[in-house]
């Protein structure tokens, strides 16, 4: 298998307005080196070209399939945390971009043009994003035979929680119709069904088709490359981070999500638990990897005890949402007050 992937990467410290409110770049240094790293070693723990018996004669595993394995991070001078990743830098190559960094994950169609026909699939990533199913492509590449090259599957992209309240949760906030609309093309199935290792699954077109990726067949690339739209770099749909990963492909090709018997059918993991912490019902908590805790405290990165800087920033934002929402409802806003009482006087009781 032969696998180009591009990885939209951004981190700076002191940044400027746009980008912090896009994307929150600044907030948790630590966390961006860990999931830029889980990002790099779940691509060579399924797809990489090494596979190493114990045994330093052997060499590679008997049988195993050699893979070719192009990892390109696209990324800005000075605005980027892959010294501090461990990794060794020939392990992947770097294309600097000096445009508007909002506009950075575009160059991924770029990138690929420029090597179209060399490799059986193409993804590009945000930088937090890791593959956890060793059969991804091969779903990617049965769903492209199956339904043709103009219709494309899209990861159901998950967060899950290690600390606190266990549980994997979905993020896929709804779009309004309006939104949806421009993702819509006449002559779209609602619905997809085939066999999938002798069991039937069936595809649907989500409301939101985000996932912060995509993943195509050579066939695919060569078929964008011929519409108009291919590179233009139309940063029109929600804002350019979602252009780039959804709005851009979602133009020439239909965007399907996995629905019954498994919605788990291709998935992809968020790193860190910052959109399932703002969703937690009262008595959870969707913690981040405590090792991640422990060693922001250690850094005196500002996260509280117990939490990382990423959960606590989502409980603070969950919680001015609450309040905003009480605000615009007088009839909510009693009804917390009335509990809030009531809770104070059960307690003195």
């Amino acid at each position: 298998m032969r696998l180009l992937i591009t990885i939209a990467h951004y981190f700076k410290t002191e940044t400027g307005p746009d980008w912090h409110h896009v994307v929150g770049s600044g907030r948790a240094p630590l966390a961006k080196i860990a999931a830029l790293n889980a990002q790099i070693v779940a691509l060579h723990r399924y797809f990489g070209p090494r596979r190493l018996a114990r045994d330093a004669r052997a060499g590679s595993i008997a049988g195993a399939e050699p893979n070719t394995l192009d990892i390109v991070i696209m990324t800005v001078r000075g605005a980027n945390v892959l010294d501090q990743i461990g990794i060794d830098p020939s392990e992947y190559k770097v294309e600097y971009f000096d445009g508007p960094p909002l506009m950075l994950a575009f160059e991924a169609q770029r990138i690929m043009r420029e090597r179209a026909g060399a490799y059986d699939f193409y993804g590009t990533m945000e930088d937090d994003l890791s593959v956890t199913d060793p059969a991804f492509f091969d779903k990617i590449g049965w769903f492209a035979a199956e339904f043709g090259p103009d219709k494309m599957l899209a990861p159901a992209r998950y967060e899950i929680s290690h600390t606190g309240t266990l549980a994997k949760m979905t993020i896929e906030p709804r779009l309004s119709g309006d939104t949806v609309k421009a993702l819509r093309r006449a002559g779209l199935p609602a619905a997809l069904t085939a066999r999938w290792h002798g069991r039937e699954q069936t595809f649907h077109l989500p409301n939101n088709p985000h996932s912060g990726c995509y993943f195509l067949t050579d066939a695919q690339l060569w078929h964008w490359m011929a519409q108009p739209s291919f590179y233009d770099r139309d940063a029109s749909w929600v804002d350019p981070l979602v252009s780039a990963a959804t709005y851009a492909p979602g133009r020439v090709f239909g965007m399907y999500r996995a629905g019954e018997p498994d919605p788990w059918f291709l998935e992809i993991e968020h790193f860190g638990t910052f959109y399932a912490s703002m969703a937690a019902q009262p008595g959870q908590r969707f913690g981040e990897p405590p090792l991640l805790a422990l060693a922001e405290n250690a850094g005196q990165g500002g996260a509280a005890p117990g939490g990382t800087i990423n959960t606590v920033t989502a409980e603070a934002h969950a919680l001015r949402h609450e309040l905003e929402s009480l605000k615009r409802s007088r009839t909510r806003l009693a009804r917390a007050f009335l509990a809030s009482c009531w809770n104070k006087l059960s307690g003195q009781g």
